[in-house]
């Protein structure tokens, strides 16, 4: 009987942007896929080299997420896929290893590992500073094994200990509890925003690695909700369904053009860019060029923006292949002999899971990427304020101050699901 061998791993960047802390405005051109924060700590080894790899990644896999479906709402987290990846990554070898380093958009490994543990550790130091506005990042990953089915390299183990801050549990798949087990560690990283992930496990499961990102962010300007008023949003059908449209008129960090408006809400130690066409999001989109380049300046703007709540599943197989990522979903070419001794290893299905609520005080966000894993074994400012009005859908990016990772991009269709 086949066996199978399962991982859970858990702009659009129109703008790859600098933080948003209130000094001067910057004036140099913003390059879609490439200008990030000098770091403002050095204590950490964030290869800036592989940020821009997994904000690069997360444009390509979002433009397809979106050509694929232009109705619906999207959230994809760049951080969540690229984890998963690199962590897998570690596991490959030959064509299947050189096809993921592409697909990351790298050179080599080089850093990768270095730089995802460093990413823990500031998303762990910026969670537990104690401030007025807080923010919270968490990335977390375990490792669920029979050590019986299949024999996992104690080096693969132990680059997931030391480099992912992984915990590694060896577990009785057949065990109907196991999954309860497993679906509680993900509910209690994700804040319980991600429930019943895992439906069933069973006698011939080999393995589960499981990424979780979860991001809570106050807004360091909340809205009032006094100002919170139920207001018509215009869908991509030109129907028109009721919100709960917030307001606030403020100095924002905003750019505006013939085709779009940007402007920038932050967090204590994050930001949400939200991107608005003028025109319908559908022609914005075939006509954006990945070379546009943006200026911002500090300006008063009279913002509308409606709370918004909802969840997103995405198949990403059929994603990944189309970028160059395709033996490692064939049994005859995957190659995951520093993974594994066997060489029946191969990837079955990737799903990414995410879930967000945006309100007056802040966001609330999480994703888990599930990979499955079988084997054949066993400007000036004008005199005018403006007016940005997000009443039809638009787009928008969470990204962290001090690495410049993309850790959420999304798309808002319908603020509210049915």
């Amino acid at each position: 009987m086949m066996k199978r061998f399962y991982i859970i791993l858990w702009c659009l960047i129109i703008v790859s942007l600098m933080g948003c802390n209130p000094k001067e405005a910057s004036k140099e051109p913003l390059e879609v896929d490439g200008l990030f924060n000098e770091l403002s700590s050095y204590e950490y080894n964030i290869d800036q080299k592989v940020i821009k790899g997994i904000n690069k990644t997360g444009l390509e896999v979002f433009r397809k997420l979106y050509e694929n479906d232009k109705s619906v709402n999207i959230l994809f987290s760049p951080l969540s896929l690229t984890s998963a990846l690199s962590m897998l990554e570690n596991g490959a070898s030959g064509i299947s290893q050189t096809e993921i380093i592409d697909v990351l958009n790298l050179e080599s490994d080089g850093t990768l590992n270095e730089t995802y543990n460093s990413l823990i550790n500031h998303f762990n130091e910026i969670s537990n500073l104690e401030k007025d506005y807080t923010t919270t990042v968490n990335l977390s990953n375990s490792f669920w094994f029979k050590r019986d089915n299949l024999k996992i390299r104690e080096n693969y183990l132990n680059t997931i200990k030391e480099n992912y801050d992984g915990d590694v549990y060896t577990v009785d798949f057949s065990d109907v509890t196991t999954k309860d087990t497993m679906n509680a560690w993900i509910e209690d990283k994700t804040n319980g925003l991600l429930k019943d992930t895992i439906k069933e496990t069973d006698a011939y499961d080999i393995s589960y690695l499981i990424n979780t990102l979860y991001f809570k962010g106050q807004w360091t300007d909340e809205f009032s909700d006094y100002y919170t008023k139920e207001e018509e949003f215009t869908l991509s059908n030109m129907n028109t369904v009721s919100v709960q449209m917030m307001h606030k008129e403020d100095r924002y960090k905003y750019y505006e053009s013939d085709d779009v408006q940007i402007i920038c809400l932050d967090y204590s130690d994050a930001s949400m860019y939200v991107i608005l066409p003028r025109g319908s999001l559908e022609d914005f989109m075939s006509r954006y060029n990945q070379t546009t380049i943006h200026e911002f300046d500090y300006q008063t703007v009279d913002l509308y923006f409606p709370k918004f709540k909802f969840s997103s599943q995405n198949d990403l197989k059929d994603i990944l292949k189309s970028l160059g990522m395709p033996s490692v979903f064939n049994a005859q070419t995957a190659e995951f002999m520093n993974m594994t001794d066997s060489d029946k290893v191969y990837i079955s299905k990737v799903l990414q899971n995410t879930t967000i609520e945006v309100d007056e005080e802040g966001t609330e966000a999480a994703a888990v990427t599930v990979l499955e894993m079988e084997t054949t074994e066993m400007p000036v400012e004008p005199e005018e304020i403006p007016v940005m009005n997000c009443n039809k859908p638009f787009m928008f990016v969470i990204k962290d101050k001090l690495s410049g990772c993309d850790l959420f991009i999304g798309i808002v269709q319908k603020p509210l699901e049915d």
